[in-house]
């Protein structure tokens, strides 16, 4: 992803609540790349190379829905089609009511649609893989991403997903992932309350004829001396798929997917996914970069699943994620350095072969 200096350009047009067809007709005026997003940063399309005087035509869905914040009692949003558009170009929408399936989701920080400040640096700014799913489907299906920052399954069950109850129907698709907040609270452990919250979302799901999607949480990336990352989560990952299999739903395991692809390039490679700006570095938020990885693993994981009327959705040619190679200046022994640091800032005592609380990262 490349850097973007100025803001974008904006088109905003007045809506109510629903699933929107928009053609965007482009236009650069020099050679550029653009990316072009809507609503709360949700992906349309990322780095595409435009010729000065090339016009472009991109379709896409757009789902408008009201959505309720932690900060906030009542629901915001649900009032417009936002479409930000970054590069040298020039843009004009055309936009019409579609009668598409709705993919909702909920969840918590990996999976929300985050912000971006301008100048704008893909690694500094924090990315759920949520808002970069939507690119990597077709014009078929909308994408509702109901995740929250901070929010635990609990949480999500009596405040966010009131903006999803009234309006998910039958064809549509629950994705739930969940873990990270959860495992600071005790009444939510694994196989005790989350599993019960999972419990509650799918069957709500199917009770409304809708597809419920269960994933495991994606892995932090605490490595240890050893240059493994310890078994955070694992735990829930574990009670995630024992949900899915006792309601015979489809499981999406992010939890190995993430450990499988971050671990064998070390932590000197791997926390450049992760979001980072000087000296502050975070092991659980990914940044641009790794929110576009992890969004292609789930795309992947989903088109091979099955999933009727949803698998044949995904846009398998969007899907390769480009060879990353372990830095060769980074020494097996930078992960136990860095393993040393992290203790002075109170990360190193997490024990290697539990899950346990740690609410300090």
């Amino acid at each position: 992803m490349i850097k973007y200096k100025h803001k974008p350009l904006e088109i905003k047009t007045a809506v109510p609540n629903g699933n929107y067809a928009v053609t965007l007709d482009i236009t650069a005026h020099s050679d550029t790349v653009f990316t072009v997003y809507s609503q709360n940063r949700r992906f349309a399309a990322g780095d595409e190379e435009i010729r000065a005087g090339e016009k472009r035509e991109l379709k896409f869905i757009v789902n408008v829905c009201d959505y309720i914040r932690r900060d906030a009692e009542h629901r915001v949003g649900g009032a417009e089609i936002y479409i930000a558009c970054d590069g040298d170009i020039t843009a004009t929408s055309a936009i019409s009511p579609a009668e598409v399936p709705t993919l909702w989701i909920i969840g918590d920080s990996t999976v929300t649609d985050q912000p971006a400040e301008y100048p704008y640096d893909p690694e500094k700014t924090y990315c759920g893989w949520g808002q970069v799913l939507p690119m990597l489907l077709n014009d078929k299906i909308a994408v509702s991403n109901h995740a929250e920052s901070g929010a635990t399954s609990a949480e999500t069950r009596a405040v966010h997903f009131n903006a999803v109850k009234d309006k998910i129907k039958k064809g549509d698709y629950l994705i739930m992932e969940f873990g990270h907040n959860d495992q600071k609270l005790p009444e939510l452990d694994a196989s005790g309350g989350y599993a019960e919250q999972l419990s509650y979302f799918t069957e709500y799901a199917l009770g409304k004829g809708a597809c419920p999607i269960i994933n495991s949480p994606i892995n932090r990336i605490i490595f240890g001396s050893d240059g493994k990352i310890f078994n955070l989560l694992g735990d829930y990952r574990n009670a995630a798929k024992a949900v899915a299999e006792k309601y015979n739903v489809p499981f999406i395991d992010m939890w190995t997917a993430t450990t499988d692809f971050f671990e064998p390039l070390g932590l000197y490679t791997a926390k450049k996914y992760f979001r980072h700006a000087g000296e502050e570095q975070d092991f659980t938020h990914t940044n641009d970069l790794g929110g576009a990885i992890i969004a292609r693993l789930c795309a992947g994981m989903i088109a091979n699943a099955g999933i009727d009327g949803l698998s044949d959705k995904v846009l398998t040619d969007r899907l390769e994620i480009e060879e990353i190679e372990p830095d060769p200046d980074a020494p097996f022994e930078t992960n136990a350095q860095e393993f040393e640091r992290l203790k002075t800032l109170g990360m190193g005592e997490v024990p290697a072969d539990i899950d346990d609380d740690i609410s300090h990262i």
